[in-house]
């Protein structure tokens, strides 16, 4: 009888670390969603206003901290995956995308694409 408790403790405690995981990673998703619409505002609406900028700065602070949380939490390929896309994130934000050409929305975006693309394949993975 206690063997069966015991397992199913595991596997209960196992279910909501999981949980907490998925939790946190969908946080770290929303914000880099939020940091690319700020990138699109900026590249393809031509914003850069001290409000702009004031969003852009709290988003990619929202950003790093929900990466460090994915550290903390996650296997460290995941983490080093949250960590690429932050920093193609960040990257775009500041510098914009490397091809200067119309639509700017699509450029930010094909930034971004690559790793985000392979760290939703990774975490994927890693849930399954």
């Amino acid at each position: 009888m206690e063997r069966g408790e015991a397992r199913r403790s595991v596997r209960e405690l196992a279910e909501a670390r999981r949980n907490e995981r998925l939790t946190h990673l969908i946080a770290f998703l929303s914000a880099v969603q939020e940091a690319e619409r700020v990138a699109v505002d900026r590249y393809h609406h031509n914003l850069a206003d001290e409000e702009w900028q004031a969003r852009a700065g709290q988003v990619l602070d929202r950003v790093w901290v929900m990466q460090k949380t994915i550290h903390v939490l996650c296997a460290s390929e995941v983490s080093e995956a949250a960590r690429s896309l932050a920093w193609a994130v960040q990257e775009v934000i500041r510098k914009g995308p490397e091809d200067l050409g119309e639509p700017q929305d699509e450029k930010v975006w094909a930034h971004i694409r690559p790793s985000r693309q392979a760290f939703l394949d990774l975490v994927r993975d890693q849930l399954s």
